[in-house]
């Protein structure tokens, strides 16, 4: 947090400064993502896939997904958040923060048309926009932390920590040490653990976890307390009390308590001002009010002016007179023109622009806001957003005008600096797009020339072990003969290896085309095939009719046939075999089915399926390379569907997958 940040109140998603615009493709490893978002210092990135929006990818879902499966072998696209809560540049800010709290979210994407994805917006950043944060101090940390902190042994698996973590919805668990908290484990631990590619199972919370972590007293002041998160860089403080941990203070927790506070300040110095105006006869209560809202203006950096009806100043706190240069002038009771002639010369012509402007504030309810450029004496600018707030008597006479103003020369600064950076943007990812296309194009010259290169060799294997086998068997013997079809046996499986990493390479590159398929047509043809090539076999099919689908019919067919050829191979011990194919309501939704009474396999060996080159049967017993499980999980992704298997050996087996929107 940035306690000198510009506050928009009554503003939209279109008006917070720092939105998140980093892209990242489906295809990319998990491992290598996080590590994009830790070299670029975000928190977040819209993940795409050929185009087309897939979702956002944060510390949370990275987490999530990690439980899930093999951190190290998840792509992108299996990782990331696919409907977080979405706004748009003219969703107001106080609903986007709603949002945020009914998604359980940290992040917002605010999308401008249904063609592009558009951005992110953090937490951080969206409250930073309603201009809360710089009233802290006006609570004890003892007033927002988490009570009950999560605490765990330092000797517990990082594992452990992201369960009870996505369990009870928590930023960060405490790692204690007999009986005392020795470290901190959060999110942003876990991202560098696995942009690293770190095998989360074998790492425990001493080995990862931030060490003596900072603490605080529970009667520490918020505004403290949120200094020392941004001076260290840190999301989390531990709070005590009386050298016991009570609690943990994380930037959430300030963020979220101070909803509303900006506006119910401003409306406490306009109601006690138009109080002291009305009830003069409470002279002394006057007195005090005037005192204690000079203390409070007094301890804000922003510029705070109050001006009667007639634009006279009533009251000004430090900041205001010493940006108008007016410091020991006696301002009360004089207009702008005034206080130029009496004000340093670079600061005069500020006071006329904001003499120019009262009219236009007091015809403008909701309060008339512009930015005025204030010239030093040195030379540089200092740029200060103003808001001009007019306050009526019942009668509808003026009664006062209020007048905040922040300084916002930094932001603006750094608004150029990413300006210029967003400037060179275009041209580095257009050339890298080049660069990347023309990679893309090599490598498929290269699989089609290792194909075309290796089957040259592999059918003289096989060309000449049959000729030795068949002009020279009396010669070899049978050992010999043995040996030989075994060479040839093997330069089979080769070939049908080589045309199966085609089959794969060309899938993921392939684009899709959409359009309603009727499935069950395509089943009976792939069983058909089946039956008229094997009538031997006797398979009973029973295919659901009517099932349709919004898919790729070329995809869907491969999908469908290495399902099926599965079932028909892994079916061949069975004296009445019987393959299904059907659809069912399963708790994720409606899914497709390829079902079998085949020879299974164990439960254990499920998530091991669909991994190139895996094989739970002898080649001798059911022949395959082990790539069409890893053809169909791609295929089902890239639709942005699930698939998963369930089976026990001998008791056949079935897999179920959807295919997304």
């Amino acid at each position: 947090m940035n306690p000198l940040r510009q506050s928009t109140h009554g503003g939209t998603l279109k008006d917070v400064c720092s939105p998140i615009t980093l892209r990242l493709p489906a295809e990319m490893p998990l491992a290598e993502a996080l590590g994009t978002l830790l070299k670029q210092r975000v928190s977040g990135a819209i993940v795409m896939c050929d185009e087309r929006y897939v979702g956002i990818i944060t510390e949370r879902s990275a987490a999530r997904a990690c439980l899930d499966g093999d951190p190290t072998s998840l792509m992108l696209g299996e990782a990331c958040d696919p409907n977080p809560p979405v706004g748009y540049p003219d969703t107001d800010l106080r609903e986007a923060y709603r949002l945020l709290v009914r998604h359980g979210s940290r992040h917002i994407r605010i999308e401008d048309s249904a063609e592009d994805p558009g951005v992110l917006i953090s937490e951080t950043e969206l409250l930073a926009a309603l201009g809360v944060e710089h009233f802290t101090h006006l609570d004890t940390v003892g007033h927002v932390m988490s009570p009950r902190p999560h605490t765990i042994p330092d000797t517990s698996g990082v594992d452990q920590a992201i369960r009870q973590m996505r369990q009870y919805n928590i930023g960060c668990v405490v790692a204690e040490s007999a009986g005392l908290p020795v470290g901190v484990f959060t999110f942003h631990d876990l991202t560098v653990l696995l942009s690293r590619n770190a095998r989360i199972a074998d790492i425990t919370l001493a080995q990862v976890m931030t060490s003596n972590p900072i603490s605080i007293q529970a009667s520490t002041s918020v505004w403290s307390a949120a200094q020392t998160m941004q001076q260290a860089g840190i999301r989390h403080l531990l709070v005590m009390r009386g050298g016991r941990l009570v609690g943990i203070l994380s930037e959430h927790d300030i963020v979220t308590s101070l909803e509303g506070r900006y506006v119910a300040f401003l409306r406490e110095i306009i109601a006690e001002q138009e109080q002291e105006l009305i009830d003069q006869r409470v002279r002394l209560a006057r007195r005090e009010g005037e005192e204690r809202l000079h203390r409070i203006i007094e301890s804000t950096p922003d510029v705070i002016i109050v001006k009667d009806g007639d634009n006279r100043w009533l009251i000004s706190n430090r900041a205001g007179l010493q940006l108008f240069g007016l410091t020991g002038v006696h301002y009360a009771g004089l207009t702008e023109e005034e206080l130029a002639g009496l004000a340093t010369p670079p600061r005069a012509a500020p006071l006329l622009n904001c003499a120019a402007t009262n009219e236009q504030a007091w015809n403008t309810p909701e309060g008339y806001r512009y930015i005025d450029h204030l010239p030093d004496a040195d030379g540089t600018i200092c740029h200060l957003d103003v808001i001009k707030t007019p306050v009526f008597n019942p009668d509808g006479s003026r009664q006062m005008l209020v007048v905040v103003g922040r300084d916002i020369t930094d932001r603006l600064q750094m608004e150029e600096q990413v300006r210029a950076l967003n400037a060179t943007l275009e041209e580095r990812v257009a050339r890298r797009t080049d660069e990347l296309s023309a990679t893309l194009a090599e490598l498929e010259s290269f699989s089609y020339s290792v194909s075309h290169d290796l089957r040259t060799p592999l059918r003289a294997i096989e060309g000449f072990s049959s000729v030795v086998m068949d002009e020279h068997a009396a010669t070899l013997g049978p050992e010999g003969m043995d040996h030989l079809n075994r060479v040839r046996e093997a330069a089979r499986r080769m070939a049908s290896l080589i045309d199966d990493l085609l089959d794969l390479s060309r899938h993921v590159r392939k684009p899709l085309q959409r359009r309603d398929t009727d499935l069950s047509a395509t089943a009976s043809s792939i069983a058909r095939d089946f039956a008229d090539e094997f009538p031997e076999r006797g398979v009973r099919f029973e295919i659901q009719p009517g099932i349709h689908a919004e898919c790729d019919p070329v995809l869907l067919r491969t999908v469908l046939e290495n399902l099926i050829g599965n079932a028909w191979k892994f079916t061949r011990p069975v004296a009445r075999p019987c393959i299904r194919f059907g659809l069912r309501q399963e708790p994720e939704g409606m899914a497709y089915f390829v079902a079998d009474n085949g020879v299974g396999f164990n439960r254990a060996d499920a998530t091991k399926l669909f991994t190139p080159f895996q094989r739970f049967h002898a080649a001798a017993e059911f022949e395959g390379s082990g790539i069409g499980l890893a053809t169909v999980h791609r295929i089902v992704r890239r639709h942005g569907g699930w698939i998963r298997a369930e089976s026990r050996p001998d008791q056949g087996a079935i897999f179920l997958f959807s295919l997304g929107a």
